[in-house]
């Protein structure tokens, strides 16, 4: 693996290091997309009154093809803490990504492989979360080898699709003494179920679905295909498929030892993640727990402080006992 860097990057007042790793990975088997998903940037920031033996690790992942820049407000927040931070652009998301539109809309992510004759399915999602998981450990290892931060108490931290991510190198993999997710929770099959309406994503996966994207196809509306792909994917999440189910991380719940911490912060509000399901996909982790806000919906709020205070106190108050 390649590694470049360090240049100088300030979030939120803070000052760190950025780089740019470089390791070959197949995600499509298409060598010009395959480039592009394989170089990230790394985003290490360190807190200034610590040792770097007695330093943990957060690793934090955005949501569904969001930049890393967007987990920005959580870095001052943790290094006053005495806890380092690392970010990285997951696979289809920031400078990682195919569209490379910065705007965390997957469906703009999904354009480009259905310009190639490609589609985006379980099989490519499932790379997706092993690259992820790779990358982790990468990123650790990193960490622990430039800067010393080898103390055992590593973080994982995720928002939205990036707690599916971060919970399947937990649970598959076992990074992690704690993982900690806003807005979303470890089982993907129960987060399937909630993505569009009911009946949309089978209706995707029909012959009638079928029939609509070869109309869609040969009209000016392309712009559509990308939504029906992506409600396939769903389904097939819904109702898994071989891949489908390997990319749950709840299928490897039993590698979680008691000692490891799981905690999902979401919102009352929210139309995308349910309530229920997170608190019963919590329930099953041996130390596991959930908060529900009040007047919080996917990212946003209705009322009351905003989503990105609750993440603030939602993190200082799990990782209250690292400082």
């Amino acid at each position: 693996m390649a590694i470049y860097g360090a240049d100088t990057i300030t979030f939120d007042g803070v000052t760190g290091h950025r780089y740019w790793f470089d390791d070959p990975f197949t995600f499509t088997g298409i060598a010009e997309f395959d480039k592009r998903l394989n170089g990230f940037p790394v985003a290490v920031f360190l807190p200034e009154h610590r040792s770097r033996e007695e330093t943990p690790l957060v690793i934090a992942l955005q949501g569904m093809s969001a930049p890393y820049g967007w987990n920005a407000f959580i870095v001052p927040t943790l290094t006053s803490m005495g806890i380092a931070v690392a970010l990285f652009d997951t696979p289809f998301a920031g400078e990682r990504s195919l569209a490379r539109v910065f705007n965390g809309m997957v469906h703009d992510e999904i354009m480009p492989l259905i310009e190639h004759g490609l589609r985006f399915d379980t099989q490519l999602l499932l790379q997706v979360f092993r690259s992820t998981a790779l990358d982790i450990a990468r990123v650790q290892d990193f960490c622990g080898n430039q800067y010393g931060l080898t103390n055992n108490r590593v973080g994982l931290f995720g928002v939205s699709m990036g707690v599916l991510l971060g919970a399947y190198a937990f649970t598959a993999e076992g990074f992690g003494e704690r993982l900690l997710g806003a807005i979303g929770h470890a089982n993907i099959t129960a987060f399937a179920r909630t993505w569009g309406r009911l009946w949309l994503p089978e209706l995707a996966a029909s012959g009638i679905g079928k029939i609509l994207e070869t109309v869609i196809s040969h009209t000016k509306r392309r712009e559509f295909l990308p939504f029906i792909n992506l409600l396939q994917v769903v389904n097939n999440l819904k109702k898994p498929d071989e891949h489908g189910f390997a990319c749950n991380p709840m299928n490897y719940i039993d590698r979680v030892k008691p000692n490891r911490r799981v905690r999902f912060l979401v919102g009352a509000n929210d139309p995308i993640v349910n309530v229920k399901d997170a608190r019963k996909c919590a329930e099953l982790f041996p130390d596991g727990a959930c908060y529900v806000v009040p007047g919080l919906a996917h990212g946003v709020n209705k009322w009351g402080c905003s989503f990105v205070d609750h993440v603030r106190y939602f993190l200082a108050t799990q990782l209250g006992d690292w400082q």
